[in-house]
């Protein structure tokens, strides 16, 4: 039986200290059997509880251009509390704490926008030739056991609870502040199917939209991740009782910001992240998994990339620990 665990993911990256930018990500991820980026179809059973929590480091190239306040590195901390509403209805509540530093100007940090989201589960059984919503017994499956495809659509929004006026170097800079000051819309959809014993294959994509606050409009995101997840190991007899391998494919796109209604240079473009990781999980009584995964900018097209530094696609490495147990 799969112990259900939830892991949220707040990627947020700035664009140059040129052009003010500030985005972020989420993503669902379910213990055992299923990726760390990548978006589960999972739902928890009714009356089940997910605490997670999450680290993800980011460090920057340094560019001339950017000289003498280079953005050095971002450090996103959340926790996550996830309940199962009824088998077929998980809601998860997610709280971020981040730390953004820059060159010779020091650091911001304090608590992000809180995120309140919502999966909607449903299967397809080849047997039946139906889909219909998850039960029961399709919230703590094994995919090595079920020839059914698991689908999900979730959606959500944040409350502008973080601080976002915040001086550093006396100013401030709307792509530093812990918080973006302004609600943010999500919907998408994600999909996973046992391919063969020891694979599974995960899919999801996303939208993610931006409202405007004083002038300022971040620009939206799309998201399209693929992952693959095998199990290496697995034995629940021993203090380890799984080890999945897990390689990602994690596409993103996002918009230029928009001062006014002026869209801004320097901002934006279309990136894809190449992610291996490792997720090792636990018997009871801890019922609970660490994941582990580094993301490295393969292909990138960003506008005007020579004037940019600190954004999504030019850091050096994401480095994402996860941490998770079931209750």
């Amino acid at each position: 039986m799969i112990r259900m665990a939830l892991i949220l993911l707040i990627g947020i990256c700035l664009c140059p200290s040129l052009a003010t930018a500030h985005h972020g990500g989420i993503s669902l991820a379910f213990g055992p059997g299923s990726p760390i980026e990548t978006n589960s179809p999972l739902t928890l059973p009714e009356g089940g509880f997910v605490l997670s929590s999450k680290m993800e480091h980011v460090e920057f190239k340094k560019r001339l251009v950017a000289e003498p306040t280079n953005t050095d590195s971002y450090t996103f901390l959340n926790l996550g509390l996830s309940y199962g509403i009824k088998p077929y209805l998980t809601g998860t509540l997610f709280i971020p704490y981040n730390i953004k530093r820059k060159d010779s100007l020091g650091s911001l940090r304090g608590l992000g926008d809180v995120k309140l989201l919502f999966n909607l589960g449903f299967n397809y059984d080849p047997s039946i030739k139906g889909i219909r919503l998850n039960t029961s017994k399709d919230t703590a499956i094994s995919f090595e056991e079920t020839k059914q495809t698991y689908l999900s659509l979730f959606g959500g929004f944040t409350l502008p609870t973080g601080k976002n006026r915040k001086e550093l170097g006396g100013e401030v800079d709307p792509g530093m502040q812990p918080g973006f000051g302004s609600q943010t819309f999500t919907l998408g959809v994600s999909a996973a199917r046992r391919l063969t014993g020891a694979l599974t294959l995960v899919a999801d994509t996303s939208y993610e939209m931006f409202s405007r606050k004083d002038r300022i409009k971040f620009g939206n995101e799309w998201r399209a991740n693929l992952a693959g997840v095998y199990e290496l190991y697995g034995n629940p007899e021993r203090f380890i009782s799984k080890i999945d391998g897990i390689l990602e494919l994690n596409l993103l796109n996002i918009a230029r910001d928009e001062e006014g209604r002026e869209k801004q240079r320097a901002t934006g473009g279309t990136l894809l992240y190449l992610s291996p990781g490792l997720r090792f999980s636990f018997p009871k009584p801890l019922n609970g998994n660490v994941g582990f995964t580094l993301k490295f900018p393969t292909l990138k097209r960003l506008n005007e990339k020579s004037e940019q530094q600190g954004s999504e696609g030019l850091e050096k490495v994401r480095a994402i620990v996860t941490l998770s147990f079931y209750f």
